[in-house]
């Protein structure tokens, strides 16, 4: 980093101050390639709010430094978890004064002056334990989940694979099961391994949902938006609602990370509204039908329902409304 752009996050801390408040923190749990980041957005308009983006992402080296742990496994493993609250009670007592965490420009759209509440967006964590932080950090738990055709079509890497099956949390599954995947990784092609890895990180969060856990599906989320809304807004506490809603048309600031047909229409808000379909369903003309059935063969094997084969949709009893 140079010395301007070290100047320049200082700054960024610097004209912030937390102190945190009675109202509950929010965990946003979900996979990269599912619409974290605009959800994150849409939530981050909300008066006192601190952001902190992807704070278990290992391959960062502030992550690493600060969290004290350079490897997946001892993340899955309850081993792990005395630095993780540690790492997560910095951020709650207003302690990661390390400029290169994330950090809005003053005076930008979602920057705050003074934040007394925390926004998590949990990519590569929590597995197996979304109730832990939720107790311990006195949260409110978004789950939120998209079809894992299209989040394997667009993954490049799955960092966490390996741990999955070689760390303790292999023993959520049955032997049958990591025989299983253990044959996915010895033959199966990049397509196959991540839809491998979507259902480990899914399987295990899908068994243990709880009534105040909030599961969104990023399809409805797309296409029924005031829905969505509406059910964060009763749940969450929100003083400024209306400020949702006035974002809900907005292209995230991930949308660069959308191939060029995708960006035209999320960076084109009245395309965006007309377009809400085609977004959903985009991905069903890239994939062979035997891509669909080995899909959906792994899925069942995994126990998982939250999609079924024929639909672009959730199955109708985890839809909101």
């Amino acid at each position: 980093m140079s010395n301007l752009s070290q100047l320049k996050s200082a700054i960024k801390h610097h004209t912030t101050f937390h102190q945190q408040g009675p109202d509950k923190n929010i965990f946003i749990f979900s996979m990269p390639r599912s619409g974290t980041t605009w959800l994150m957005e849409i939530i981050a308009t909300q008066p006192g709010f601190k952001i902190v983006n992807e704070p278990f992402n290992i391959r960062k080296d502030v992550v690493r430094e600060h969290l004290g742990l350079d490897a997946w496994n001892p993340i899955l493993d309850p081993a792990g978890r005395d630095k993780i609250a540690a790492y997560m009670n910095m951020f709650l007592e207003g302690k990661d004064n390390d400029p290169r965490f994330f950090r809005y420009a003053p005076f930008s759209e979602f920057w705050k002056l003074k934040t007394d509440r925390i926004l998590f967006k949990v990519l590569f964590a929590g597995e197996g334990y979304f109730d832990w932080f939720k107790e311990t950090f006195n949260g409110q738990i978004l789950y939120l989940l998209r079809h894992p055709i299209p989040v394997s079509l667009s993954r490049d890497v799955c960092p966490r694979l390996e741990s999955f099956m070689t760390s303790g949390y292999r023993e959520h599954f049955t032997p049958d099961v990591m025989t299983f995947a253990e044959g996915i990784v010895q033959k199966g092609d990049k397509f196959e391994m991540a839809v491998l890895d979507w259902c480990f990180e899914n399987a295990v969060p899908l068994r243990q949902v709880q009534e105040d856990w909030m599961v969104i599906s990023y399809e409805q989320m797309v296409l029924e938006p005031e829905t969505i809304l509406k059910e964060l807004i009763w749940r969450c506490n929100f003083a400024s609602p209306e400020l949702m809603f006035a974002r809900l048309d907005k292209a995230s600031n991930s949308t660069a990370k959308s191939n060029a047909e995708s960006q035209q229409v999320l960076l084109d808000s009245k395309k965006m509204v007309e377009n809400k379909r085609w977004l959903v369903e985009k991905w069903v003309k890239k994939v062979s039908e035997a891509q669909i059935d080995r899909t959906f063969e792994i899925l069942d094997r995994f126990g998982i329902d939250f999609y079924v084969k024929g639909n672009v949709m959730p199955a109708s009893h985890y839809l909101i409304g």
